[in-house]
């Protein structure tokens, strides 16, 4: 196989994220119409990234699109909440919504950091591993597994996953999915976008 040349969209300021979100969004849509993945997830905890992917969810009926939003502890831990109007946006578009735990960053784990004062599970590694491509990037990986976990996404798919940086998308990745169980079976392809 010859070697492919694509393009990568960098972000310079992941705080201009109502911007990015919209670029993301474009990138998805553009990827889809040049590609047969037949699956879009994404991070969406207030639900204005959700909001922003119904019209591209509307205009591919035969896409699978599913909004992932943080575990409602985790919420409150935050004080995130959920836009109902952006929520119906989603379900309008046919986009399927799920909250859950983080499976690097969140749970158990989570829960042995706090009362231990630190200590590093294994989790944390895989998590700040891909922390040094951006926090989106473990976001996108994260919110691939939740929603296989959930049952949502089929497992062993092509899925584009977005996830970003405190509000909204920064980051888009191409990937074969897998649930958290089986998290090494993923398979990142491509990149589409992400924070420089």
């Amino acid at each position: 196989m010859m070697a492919k040349v694509e393009k990568i969209t960098y972000f310079g300021d992941t705080g201009k994220w109502r911007e990015n979100t919209a670029a993301v969004v474009e990138i998805v849509g553009r990827e889809l119409r040049s590609s047969r993945i037949k699956h879009v997830v994404f991070a969406t905890c207030r639900g204005y990234t959700g909001a922003h992917f119904a019209p591209v969810a509307k205009a591919n009926a035969k896409v699978g699109f599913v909004g992932v939003a943080m575990a409602p502890a985790i919420d409150k831990l935050y004080d995130v909440k959920w836009n109902a109007r952006f929520g119906r946006l989603m379900d309008q578009a046919g986009i399927r919504f799920m909250r859950g735990t983080h499976p690097l960053t969140g749970g158990v784990d989570r829960a042995l950091r706090e009362a231990f004062e630190g200590g590093f599970p294994p989790s944390a590694i895989i998590a700040n591993t891909l922390y040094l491509f951006s926090q989106g990037m473990k976001v996108a990986v994260e919110v691939i597994a939740m929603a296989c976990d959930a049952g949502l996404l089929p497992e062993g798919v092509k899925v584009i996953a977005c996830g970003g940086t405190g509000s909204g998308a920064d980051t888009a990745i191409v990937a074969t999915s897998a649930a958290s169980a089986n998290l090494f079976h993923m398979k990142i392809h491509r990149v589409l976008a992400m924070p420089q």
